[in-house]
């Protein structure tokens, strides 16, 4: 069953490390999984970025919540602030392996809580123990997966090319055992991308 919370008048979604490792994303972006919670609806202020085949938000997390801007979500990691106070988008990105769980709370957060007028998400990471642990990963993006174009087919353009190569590592241990422990992740991103774009040009009669 599902289990009341008789502490707080908290309304919050946990994302935890099985949902991460289990779910698709496009980009491997942790906050898209803001979209799993309630009074969230995708924000308006992005921009695509052909090169990498994507769409990048400016704002937040990308997401507004509870119907306000994409600026008025509070972002933490491990409970600090993590926002550019200028760009008001996360400040720091961790790989998504590197998340042990993240929460999104929407309505009703406590007084720990402040400089949000929509939500707060609090991504949490994953913690050093007494075994050594760790992963190694890579994803890949092709365009020999993908059809071409439409406006390509009707031109006789031949398919552009598309290789994104998203790879990294993540490992945890003990310093001083049962005392100190550290956890360390790294990820790269390679992209590489080539397309035909077409112009139309008017007759010089016109």
């Amino acid at each position: 069953g599902t289990e009341v919370n008789t502490q707080t008048q908290e309304l919050s979604q946990l994302v935890d490390s099985n949902q991460l490792a289990q779910l698709p994303t496009l980009n491997r972006n942790p906050y898209d999984f803001v979209v799993l919670s309630g009074n969230v609806s995708n924000g308006d202020n992005t921009t695509s970025s052909s090169l990498s085949g994507q769409t990048i938000s400016t704002r937040g997390v990308g997401y507004a919540i509870n119907g306000q801007r994409e600026s008025g979500t509070e972002i933490l990691l491990d409970g600090v602030e993590n926002v550019g106070v200028f760009t008001v988008v996360a400040g720091q990105l961790v790989p998504q392996d590197s998340i042990q769980e993240f929460s999104i709370i929407t309505n009703n957060y406590g007084v720990e809580y402040g400089r949000a007028s929509g939500g707060v998400v609090n991504v949490d990471t994953k913690a050093g123990t007494n075994n050594i642990h760790g992963s190694a990963y890579e994803y890949n993006r092709l365009s020999a997966y993908t059809a071409n174009t439409f406006a390509n087919d009707v031109d006789g353009i031949p398919k552009g090319t598309y290789a994104r190569n998203q790879f990294g590592y993540n490992i945890g241990g003990p310093i001083l055992k049962n005392r100190l422990f550290a956890s360390f992740s790294e990820e790269f991103t390679r992209v590489r991308s080539a397309a035909s774009e077409t112009e139309d040009v008017f007759d010089p009669a016109f």
